[in-house]
């Protein structure tokens, strides 16, 4: 087992001294955004140092996405060294607070050797809490966090996965001789569910499937687990785009698994709203469509062409 500890360079008598415990758990790899990251195996674990160093580091960008890849499969140790606020998308993780000295080596560093060797554990038995299977059927009883269109497949199933899950299963033809639909992964901001559901009846109209969280996913192990494997199943990602989204840690974590996985996305401004860095990174070449500036009664046929793109 590895035990990667990612930290930007002006934490590093921090991260040295850490390093010394985490000897007892496995290997530990240095790495900074400086260095790059190496791809993680199957029993190998992130720690994540946060501080106001990382927050201003002209490497946190790809330190963000390092957490989000171990947080993603579940192989994320976050930890925060000051009270600096964690950046949107991380702000809801569980961490482990090693904000104040002299508490770090009676406390904080006990409790990261302790969750390492847990989630070391995990994979070793190939007990992963992320990894949940996602399937679309007409089973009734479960929860329903599709689209509840009578032509769309309106339920979701989640179960344990098998050792090696297969691909995640696609929804039933009405017609074997139909072709298959392609299936949208919507984010929003459950703020703007009103527009949005509108928005939704144009994909399908558009013969096109819909995934989308009505409900709301509670954060943690639980919410991602649904949630990768929903992307993972997309062919597109469409991202509603205005001030309330920017804000959102679960948005900005959808989108990050959708650049991951190489879906296309589709950032749809329904209101006027400047990206902020970290999501510009990722909407970087990416045909985008201004819905706020055509009039309503247009919104159908702007949405439809842009839709194409997907």
């Amino acid at each position: 087992m590895n035990v990667y500890l990612t930290h930007v360079e002006n934490d590093q008598l921090i991260a040295d001294e850490l390093a010394g415990r985490l000897k007892l758990a496995g290997f530990v790899k240095p790495e900074t955004g400086a260095t790059g990251f190496r791809p993680l195996q199957s029993t190998d674990v992130v720690v994540a140092l946060w501080s106001k160093n990382t927050q201003f580091s002209v490497h946190r960008l790809q330190i963000e996405k390092r957490i989000l890849e171990a947080w993603s499969e579940s192989r994320l140790v976050l930890v925060k060294l000051d009270h600096h606020f964690l950046p949107v998308g991380l702000r809801d993780l569980d961490f482990v607070d090693a904000t104040f000295e002299a508490a770090r080596k009676t406390g904080a560093w006990m409790k990261i050797q302790q969750e390492v060797r847990a989630i070391s554990e995990r994979a070793r038995r190939g007990i992963m809490p992320m990894e949940t299977e996602v399937s679309f059927s007409g089973s009734a009883g479960t929860e329903s966090l599709m689209d509840d269109s009578a032509d769309v497949c309106d339920e979701m199933q989640v179960c344990e996965a098998p050792p090696s899950p297969a691909p995640p299963a696609r929804a039933a033809k009405v017609d074997a001789d139909e072709p298959e639909k392609s299936l949208v992964f919507v984010s929003y901001s459950h703020s703007d569910s009103g527009l949005v559901t509108k928005l939704v009846e144009i994909v399908k109209e558009n013969g096109r499937m819909v995934w989308i969280d009505k409900a709301g996913i509670t954060p943690g192990e639980s919410w991602a687990g649904e949630i990768v494997r929903a992307i993972k199943a997309a062919d597109g990602v469409v991202v509603m785009c205005s001030p309330r989204a920017f804000e959102s840690d679960h948005i900005k974590r959808e989108i990050y698994l959708a650049d991951r996985y190489r879906k296309p996305m589709l950032p749809v401004f329904i209101e006027a709203a400047e990206p902020p860095e970290d999501f510009e990174y990722f909407f970087a070449g990416v045909q985008h469509l201004r819905l706020f500036d055509w009039e309503e009664s247009d919104y159908s046929k702007a949405f439809a062409l842009a839709l194409e793109a997907i």
